[in-house]
């Protein structure tokens, strides 16, 4: 599988990854985007580089909060940028555990949370996660559903890009 760089598309060296003529491609951030967006304030510069991205993204904190998230996954999640700061993820992506009465992270079920321990494994490690496959119990329209997805993580300066695929 080859690996490139979602922004500038340059072939990106990493450890797991043979860069070979297979037809299968995944995408992440390669250094030098990486430091270019982290050193960028966190403002309408940022939002615009995010939306460039035709993969859903979210720049996630140390606390699992979501910072912002680009138009793709503002459409695939149903969210709308509102500007009022940051959500644990678990009710960014609707998770019904997240509406326990101990919130988003406190419940029993989130300690196998895949999103969350691919986040902070990144945090804590600094290597990426890719394409870790995470199974949602999301509640949507009082109706319970099961969303299959996989997610990557690269860490970028004092957050971690979380990639929905």
């Amino acid at each position: 599988m080859r690996l490139v760089c979602a922004w500038c598309g340059i072939a990106i060296e990493r450890p797991g990854y043979s860069q070979t003529l297979e037809p299968e491609t995944s995408h992440g951030m390669c250094q030098a985007c990486t430091e270019s967006l982290a050193s960028q304030e966190h403002g309408a510069a940022l939002q615009r580089h995010l939306d460039t991205i035709p993969m859903p993204v979210l720049l996630v904190d140390s606390d699992n909060a979501v910072v912002t998230m680009n138009a793709k996954a503002c459409d695939i999640l149903g969210k709308k940028l509102d500007g009022t700061g940051t959500q644990l993820f678990g009710k960014v992506f609707d998770c019904v555990h997240s509406r326990n009465s101990d919130g988003c992270g406190r419940s029993i079920h989130c300690s196998g949370c895949a999103i969350r321990r691919s986040v902070t494994t990144t945090f804590e490690t600094g290597e990426p996660q890719i394409l870790i496959p995470a199974t949602l119990s999301v509640a949507s329209h009082d109706r319970l559903s099961e969303a299959v997805i996989a997610v990557t993580t690269f860490k970028m300066g004092g957050l971690v890009l979380l990639r929905i695929d």
